[in-house]
């Protein structure tokens, strides 16, 4: 073998240069992928990249069966994330496509937009301590975070978030009849 050829040493003591490795079976490897895609340059990046995994592995290999064992695992458990990565995709695609093609998509985003700029203009109008309480609120906080975040009590962040919520129920009421009706009058 010649020195300057990448060798790998088995654990018998034997060594194989790995371009003559790469050069024998790579295109058996790149024919093994294809059995599970059906893309030619899909499968010889597959193929590259378990080489460079290989490359990369500090183990040392029995023989010359345990390499290319690694080699059909590696490979068959790349194509199969990657058809699972693909299913997934198109599966997505095609479902967001058709949902956001579709004018009730757009319908449901423009009234939302709408109702969220309603209320947090409402919501601003609201006395300081409320309107801080119903922002945290807003992001999911519990109560006894939004205490322990105002260094006030967990009564004290109740009896404001009540009020609040009465105040926002009172001046948005409107929003939702609004709502309703923009969305009946869109379907019709």
């Amino acid at each position: 073998m010649n020195s300057q050829k990448i060798k790998i040493k088995l654990l018998d003591g034997q060594e194989f240069a790995l371009k003559e490795f790469f050069d024998a079976n790579y295109p058996i490897f790149c024919s093994f992928a294809a059995k599970f895609i059906n893309n030619s340059s899909v499968c010889e990046d597959i193929v590259q990249e378990a080489f460079v995994s290989f490359w990369e592995k500090e183990k040392v290999f029995v023989n010359n069966v345990t390499i290319k064992s690694f080699f059909y695992k590696t490979i068959r458990n790349s194509c199969l994330d990657y058809l699972k990565h693909e299913q997934v995709k198109n599966k997505f695609l095609g479902y967001e496509y058709d949902r956001v093609e579709s004018s009730e998509f757009f319908l449901e985003e423009v009234l939302k937009n709408e109702a969220y700029k309603i209320i947090y203009h409402q919501v601003n109008k609201l006395p300081t301590t409320g309107r801080k309480i119903i922002l945290f609120a807003l992001k999911g906080m519990s109560n006894e975070d939004i205490a322990q975040e105002l260094n006030i009590a967990v009564n004290t962040v109740k009896t404001h978030k009540a009020r609040a919520y009465a105040t926002l129920r009172n001046e948005l009421s409107h929003v939702f009849l609004l709502y309703i009706s923009l969305k009946n009058n869109f379907k019709a």
